[in-house]
């Protein structure tokens, strides 16, 4: 497993090489801020969680944008009579391709900060950094020119983690369905 500094520094350049990209396409492309908030469920099932995100679109080539979004969600992990929180904090980069004009599919990778709580505090909590991949997709239309809703949805895939407790591993991965707001400026 990769270090906690080393995939740090990976994120970094990602972010940077993606906020480049934004920054310096061409001015027939506006750039959108997207807050968003939905929800979220981990691959084992279990209640709906709340996901916020927040989103820096810009198109890249027609038909095509790159994304850099910073989430946050909270799930809750049953095992074996024991329970734990495991907050996340997804930086993720997206290329987002658009067949048709209201529709996009696509995909990325990012880094997802992890910090593990349990429950009357029976080991100590512990925070951890691990790469992920995404697919998914979406649908946005316009309500004005510069003001559009998005509704996307998309799979995070997960190496297995370890956990403390006696069962050892749990696997991270979930979905999330999200409805945001696209401002453009």
């Amino acid at each position: 497993m990769r270090s906690y500094r080393s995939l740090s520094k990976q994120m970094v350049l990602a972010s940077l090489v993606c906020a480049s990209l934004l920054t310096f396409t061409g001015a027939a492309h506006a750039v959108q801020i997207m807050p968003s908030i939905g929800i979220s469920q981990s691959q084992d099932g279990g209640n709906n969680e709340m996901m916020y995100g927040l989103a820096l679109r810009n198109g890249l080539l027609p038909r095509t944008q790159a994304e850099l979004q910073v989430g946050y969600r909270k799930d809750t992990y049953q095992v074996q009579g024991q329970s734990f929180d495991l907050n996340t904090t997804p930086v993720t980069v997206s290329l987002w391709v658009s067949p048709v004009p209201m529709l996009y599919a696509g995909g990325g990778v990012g880094a997802y900060i992890q910090s593990i709580k349990y429950d009357n505090n029976v080991y100590p909590a512990s925070n951890s950094s691990n790469f992920g991949a995404h697919l998914g997709g979406g649908f946005r239309f316009s309500m004005t020119p510069m003001v559009g809703v998005d509704l996307q949805g998309r799979y995070v895939f997960m190496k297995d983690q370890a956990s403390q407790l006696a069962s050892g591993n749990f696997n991270p991965s979930f979905w999330t369905l999200q409805a945001g707001l696209a401002i453009g400026f």
